[in-house]
């Protein structure tokens, strides 16, 4: 009896945690996951890997989420404990019901800032609103697929989360060889028998293989994903200027020879492009985080010339002729501008963009599908077969 008290003492203090192991975790509520009401429980893989991929949840369809491709879909979660966000991606797979031999291929990346930037986790009373809008991209053929949000979360235990819900794909295309060259999508913290690696604390994720369609948030510090070496994450750093360059020659008519730079005054910096193709939320995304190259701070010092002789002027180069302008369509957008925010525009029948706060980046459609007057819908070779006959 004389122990009663503190072991009492001790199992309401192990009570008081049970609600931060039980409510730790979110989970996809768009798309609509396989299950039914109630599943998938909100916690990550099995650290083993026994149930990937999707919890090895029934693949009861309780809603068929439809997918059109160019159309903008939503990404959106329920639960609390963000564990201070971290990176997640969507992927597909043509498999109704995935398996361990399933392929998965990414179509959108979010690094940094998933499902939410927190500083730990929300209030128990608070849903992660963290929305992430994208859009269904040319290369994914029709059909009746699966698709995957996965998520490495930031703080906590080094965790592998993993929803998946069934899609109908149209408008898309008939030939896999668009999808199949799509990135896998990435694996961690899981194993044996899986491809694994394990993050590193309390960072957000570049991954290896983000794909075209992507974007990037959060507050870092940043590392790469399997490696855990640091990148450059948030906002970049200003690039060091280089050393003032040498004065130009007296005689200006004759260049002087091609300088010869040493080994230690070598390019040596590395380049991150990031595309951002979501619809409009609010103001313009800050340029540091959109649409921008970021490049790390190791530039070379000035190349010194050689004191080799002049080389003799060289020929002036014929002015080069001027590119052509891209065939106008309907629902075009003239050159790179566009408007309004948001919508699919058209560069002839044969590419698409998604405008993208007055700007665009032309894609190719799909085999088999054309662009015009801002869808993409599938080409009619009716013609053709009438001529035929003929």
């Amino acid at each position: 009896m004389m122990f009663q008290k503190p072991t009492l003492t001790a199992v309401a203090a192990l009570l008081a945690m049970v609600p931060l192991s039980t409510n730790a975790h979110i989970i996809m509520a768009s798309p609509v996951p396989f299950g039914q009401a109630g599943e998938p429980n909100n916690s990550p893989l099995l650290a083993s890997g026994a149930d990937f991929p999707c919890k090895s949840v029934p693949y009861t369809i309780r809603k068929m989420n439809d997918w059109p491709v160019g159309s903008i879909q939503s990404l959106a979660f329920k639960g609390s404990a963000v564990h201070g966000g971290g990176s997640c991606q969507i992927s597909v797979t043509t498999d109704s019901k995935p398996t361990k031999e399933s392929k998965w291929k990414v179509i959108y990346s979010i690094e940094g800032g998933c499902p939410v930037a927190a500083e730990g986790n929300l209030p128990e009373s608070q849903n992660a609103d963290g929305t992430f809008p994208f859009t269904i991209p040319s290369e994914l053929p029709n059909g009746e697929l699966a698709m995957a949000w996965t998520w490495f979360n930031k703080m906590g235990n080094r965790e592998m989360y993993m929803n998946c819900a069934p899609i109908k794909v149209s408008g898309g295309s008939d030939d896999k060889a668009a999808f199949d060259a799509l990135p896998d999508m990435a694996v961690a913290n899981i194993g044996p028998g899986t491809p694994t690696c394990t993050n590193k604390f309390n960072n957000d994720y570049f991954f290896a293989a983000p794909g075209k369609y992507k974007t990037s948030g959060g507050v870092g510090p940043f590392s790469s994903l399997c490696d855990g070496a640091p990148e450059t994450g948030g906002d970049a750093p200003a690039p060091q200027k280089p050393a003032t360059p040498q004065p130009p020659p007296a005689n200006p008519g004759i260049p002087p020879a091609a300088p010869v730079p040493s080994q230690a005054s070598a390019l040596t910096s590395t380049l991150r492009t990031i595309y951002t193709v979501t619809a409009p939320m609010g103001s313009p995304p800050a340029s540091s985080q959109t649409g921008g190259v970021v490049p790390s701070t190791k530039l070379p010092s000035a190349p010194q010339p050689s004191q080799a002789p002049p080389a003799p002027a060289p020929a002036p180069a014929p002015a080069p002729a001027p590119a052509p302008a891209p065939a106008p369509g309907s629902g075009t957008a003239g050159g790179n501008s566009c408007s309004p925010n948001g919508s699919i525009v058209c560069n002839g029948e044969t590419q698409f963009g998604i405008c993208n706060f007055g700007s665009v980046v032309w894609q190719d459609v799909a085999a088999g599908t054309k662009c015009q007057n801002g869808v993409i819908a599938k080409r009619d070779y009716s013609h053709r077969a009438m001529r035929t006959a003929v």
